[in-house]
């Protein structure tokens, strides 16, 4: 029986998908609706299906205190929660297909701290700015750190070398963030160093908005691209020999890591090893078909953030630990297995 089947869409199209990326990626959506109804009935506040109902379809001003503080606080910090896995998912994706390494992350190569420090240092210095535009400015601050991280790591793609430079300047922009957090007064303080800790806490509206926005235009880009990934797994030279632009492809998607972890940072704080976590899984469980990898890694993304969140507030109740330490704490022990795996696979090789 063969793997892959073929899904017709019409005469003219066709679409060819692996058996198992067929079983996995329902299995993943349904479990992570499943989460995502668990998550609203986890906490201090029991709610119901009809308060999660009228929380969506009934305006703020009419609803009961129930369902008013799920459509105020539970419901967008659920979905920015799934939505902001997804992208860092994404995101960490796209840098081990560009830096042809399995362990690249943004947290790990310092984007999410780059993008950290340009939206703390605007927070800082204008304390009213609009939460729209700190998508932007993270943005300048994440796409800025991936290209010199990869320029000063572009000679140092296998072997691990990329991931020493990332974590090299991840360690710099870490000085830069505390630095900014002891410059500013103690309400300061306050604000900024449970954020830059990676919560949902703190999230509303208006940050789901920011996020979603990004991931309906991102998404998409994503997924009508994903074809040009297969020839940079071949590697730069294999790629060139097919004709296909790697320079330029290598940009775009740099451009398109960069962006996916922009307003991640800049509604919740940097979360580490989302990505790298969920593309290992991804590539374990649906093999190497790029859409296919990129498709399970944001499916598991989403629900690995949500878990990491939901069981920070719940776990230790009253004491709330962030999802970004909730994350780390898995994603360590991870890394070190992809790290050994990795190891192996190459000592195999040689």
């Amino acid at each position: 029986m063969s793997a892959v089947v073929v899904l017709r869409l019409g005469r003219h199209v066709s679409l060819p998908v692996s058996r198992r990326f067929l079983l996995v990626a329902p299995a993943l959506a349904i479990g992570l609706l499943v989460s995502m109804f668990g998550a609203l009935n986890l906490g201090s506040m029991q709610t119901s299906l009809a308060d999660a109902l009228a929380a969506l379809f009934t305006a703020p001003d009419a609803l009961g205190d129930s369902a008013r503080s799920v459509a105020l606080f539970r419901m967008p910090r659920i979905l920015v929660a799934v939505l902001a896995g997804a992208m860092l998912a994404a995101s960490g994706y796209l840098l081990q297909v560009v830096s042809r390494n399995g362990l690249a992350d943004p947290g790990i190569l310092g984007l999410s701290s780059g993008a950290t420090v340009v939206v703390m240092g605007a927070s800082f210095l204008y304390p009213t700015i609009p939460v729209e535009h700190l998508g932007f400015l993270a943005l300048a601050g994440s796409l800025g750190t991936a290209l010199l991280v990869l320029g000063l790591g572009r000679n140092m793609l296998s072997g691990g070398g990329i991931i020493l430079v990332g974590l090299s300047i991840n360690i710099v922009l870490g000085a830069l963030i505390e630095v900014i957090l002891v410059s500013g007064s103690a309400m300061q303080f306050s604000r900024l160093v449970t954020w830059s800790r990676g919560t949902l806490s703190t999230v509303d509206g208006a940050d789901l908005r920011l996020v979603l926005q990004w991931f309906v235009v991102l998404v998409p880009a994503l997924l009508l691209s994903s074809r040009m990934l297969a020839p940079l797994l071949l590697g730069e030279e294999a790629a060139r020999a097919l004709g296909v632009r790697a320079l330029a492809i290598h940009a775009f998607y740099v451009l398109l890591a960069a962006a996916f972890a922009a307003p991640v940072v800049a509604a919740c704080g940097p979360v580490a090893f989302v990505g790298l976590m969920s593309s290992y899984i991804a590539r374990r469980v649906v093999g190497d078909r790029p859409t296919e990898v990129v498709v399970t890694a944001m499916l598991a993304g989403g629900l690995i953030l949500l878990w990491a969140d939901t069981l920070g507030r719940t776990l230790f109740a009253p004491i709330i630990i962030s999802a970004g330490v909730m994350v780390s704490v898995v994603g360590v022990l991870t890394f070190i297995l992809a790290a050994r795996l990795g190891q192996r696979f190459t000592s195999r090789e040689t």
